[in-house]
């Protein structure tokens, strides 16, 4: 049988109910729209390796917060795990296999070696959707946080809340911008990181990927088919292009895009003229 296709595998991964997707196999399909030979095997017991080396530092019967500080002196003191400032919207740090032989990523790439490593060790973690920074809690509702990107700093509940009273874009609750989100919408918030890593590098092709990703966790989304649609008609793939700008036309959720009506308009005209000189 032929390799999975990103997309393939990034379907199966996203299959059932959201505690049974699997998060570590998502995040390599989508670490594939950057390099095929991505080796989940060997990705997995790096990670292994890692979890070994934290429960040797915590040692036998270690609680959360003597986990979070083995965790803490392993991933960022002894092996250099950090945030990259200087090159924030580099496509490669979404990429879970690279941010791992790097030691380099954004909040939430870091927050899922967290998180896959914690899961290793038995430290009870989840993702929280900080707005523009991604975070993890640990030990359930009443536990604490801490800060990937920021060599594992513990922020405070209270100042996370302060920060959201600061932040004029916070429009949920606190309550629900603190609270853990789904697996789903931790591979989605991923791939949107990814979108906009493309569309800096303008790399048409593997934006175009990325958002057929997206499509599979936000069938509903049309303004992602439109997204997708001028896409494939810059590129002119108009058979794509065409079957996307009628998807969200159809939809009739959303404004009409003013550009969406010509470029229709030619499409349909160009298929016209194709079907009559055959």
């Amino acid at each position: 049988m032929p390799p999975e296709t990103p997309a393939q595998a990034f379907a199966l991964a996203i299959a059932g109910r959201d505690h049974e997707v699997d998060l570590f196999g998502g995040a390599v399909a989508i670490a594939r729209l950057g390099r095929d030979g991505v080796d989940a095997h060997a990705l997995a017991r790096e990670l292994d390796l890692m979890a070994e080396a934290v429960l040797a530092r915590a040692g036998e019967g270690a609680g959360p917060e003597a986990l979070a500080d083995a965790m803490a002196a392993e991933l960022f003191v002894a092996r250099g795990f950090r945030g990259n400032r200087e090159r924030y919207g580099d496509p490669a740090n979404s990429y879970l296999d690279r941010v791992v032989e790097r030691r380099l990523g954004i909040p939430i790439t870091l927050s899922l070696v967290y998180l896959e490593i914690a899961g290793r060790v038995g430290l009870e973690c989840d993702g929280v959707g900080f707005p523009g920074h991604f975070l993890v809690r640990c030990g359930g509702a009443g536990g604490f946080f801490v800060d990937p990107f920021n060599a594992g700093e513990r922020p405070t509940r209270e100042g996370l809340l302060e920060r959201l009273r600061d932040s004029p874009g916070a429009t949920a609750s606190p309550d629900a911008l603190l609270a853990a989100v789904t697996r789903r919408q931790i591979l989605q918030r991923m791939l949107v990181n990814l979108c906009i890593a493309y569309r800096g590098e303008d790399d048409a092709a593997r934006w175009i990927a990325a958002l057929g990703l997206r499509l599979r966790l936000e069938s509903w989304n049309a303004a992602l088919h439109l997204e997708r649609g001028l896409l494939h008609h810059r590129r002119g793939a108009d058979a794509l292009a065409l079957s996307d700008l009628e998807r969200y036309v159809e939809s009739g959720g959303a404004t009409p895009d003013p550009r969406v009506s010509r470029i229709l308009d030619e499409l349909r005209a160009r298929r016209g003229r194709e079907r009559e000189s055959r």
